[in-house]
């Protein structure tokens, strides 16, 4: 299909009503284009909706923002990166609780202002079709979402998120609060230059067996952030003594190549006597035995 250069501007048919469509916001940088946006009411309030495309996950696969308020120059903005999952969302499968994370993030960036950014990742970045097939794996020979992957010859993470500084940089956001509780997208997204403050988990609190063991492997297998106990107490991190402390006043990924099971994050807190911002997983053994883990303990 034809593209329009930036400022270029094209007829529309009239819009829906409620609906106030642009054709105006192309830009590119590198691979990632804007296509088109629009203003869009929703359940939550009305929402910038833009739709972007990136061919390296393809041209059936648009990356979708939804932004409210004015973000412009804001610092500490709340950004959800959620990536597609078809069985939860559209299914309403109990696999997962992806479905619940998407509803409290619209929720939460409606109350405040902030990103939803709608990814094209279905399966970590494995495509739907493969995502069931590790389902089946799942269920028959009773892995864990890493070992289905794995049996599959498919890595345990295969998303990138390559484009999403431009999104950021179009909405004028200086600097991110990631809702999120996997460690991996706030390392990702460092490492592509975005400013992440802080991580501030997603935890949805009846879940089923099934997604409680799915949440159970991505905690001990992938470095997710681990939920909160039956009593609401908080797991120990490595090096603290006995219960949760507040957070370090540092923020950094001391892990450069990306891997979530070595992630250590450092994350700020704005109110030091306020509880912790979030919970932190058990380590691993190889973790434990890490010079990383000895510097902790020795602190």
């Amino acid at each position: 299909r034809a593209r329009l250069s930036l400022g270029e501007t094209r007829p529309a048919a009239p819009p829906p009503p409620g609906l106030t469509c642009s054709y105006v916001l192309h830009s590119s940088s590198g691979m990632a284009t804007l296509e088109s946006s629009c203003t869009l009411p929703t359940a939550e309030g009305t929402v910038l909706m833009q739709v972007y495309h990136d061919p390296a996950t393809g041209p059936d696969k648009p990356w979708v923002v939804s932004s409210s308020g004015d973000l412009d120059g804001r610092e500490g903005v709340l950004v959800r990166l959620h990536d597609a999952c078809f069985t939860s969302e559209i299914l309403r499968s109990v696999k997962c609780d992806c479905e619940a994370q998407l509803r409290e993030s619209q929720r939460l960036i409606a109350a405040e202002g902030g990103v939803l950014i709608y990814t094209p990742h279905e399966g970590r970045g494995i495509g739907l079709a493969k995502k069931v097939a590790a389902y089946r794996l799942q269920h028959e020979q009773n892995l864990d979402t890493v070992d289905a992957n794995r049996a599959l010859g498919e890595p345990d993470e295969a998303r990138t998120y390559t484009c999403v500084p431009l999104m950021l940089r179009n909405l004028g956001v200086r600097s991110i609060r990631l809702l999120s509780n996997n460690p991996f997208k706030a390392n990702a997204l460092r490492a592509l230059g975005v400013t992440v403050v802080r991580m501030e988990s997603l935890w949805k609190a009846d879940v089923s067996d099934l997604c409680l063991s799915y949440v159970q492997a991505k905690v001990a297998r992938m470095g997710h952030i681990a939920p909160p106990s039956p009593k609401g107490e908080l797991p120990a991190r490595r090096g603290d003594q006995g219960g949760a402390s507040s957070a370090p006043s540092s923020c950094s990924a001391s892990d450069s190549s990306l891997d979530a099971s070595a992630a250590e994050l450092c994350i700020s807190c704005d109110d030091e006597e306020g509880p912790p911002l979030f919970r932190w997983a058990r380590p691993s053994p190889e973790e434990e035995a890490s010079p990383l883990a000895a510097a902790d303990e020795e602190e």
